[in-house]
């Protein structure tokens, strides 16, 4: 289950608020901010946020609409985040 399952959570996602301040971020930073510190430019599609939206903390505006928790990313950098496997590294 993902946070959008939750209708709530996915309500807040669709609020006129949630589209101003997403658009505002990728206008603020069009390019994924990962790549960019890696030295590529690719356009960012996702605005992600870096503390995690759970069930616990979406109710709180200062994690849900904080600029500062918010990330743009482009789709690779967004689905590496969320859904590739954690690598573990031994040395």
């Amino acid at each position: 289950m993902t946070y959008r399952d939750d209708p709530e959570i996915a309500k807040k996602y669709r609020s006129k608020r949630w589209q101003k301040l997403r658009h505002f971020k990728l206008i603020q930073n069009p390019s994924c901010e990962r790549c960019m510190k890696k030295g590529f430019y690719n356009p960012a599609k996702i605005i992600h946020h870096k503390e995690y939206i759970t069930n616990l903390n979406y109710m709180d505006d200062d994690v849900f609409f904080n600029i500062d928790n918010l990330e743009s990313l482009c789709q690779k950098c967004h689905n590496e985040e969320h859904f590739e496997e954690k690598k573990e590294y031994t040395f």
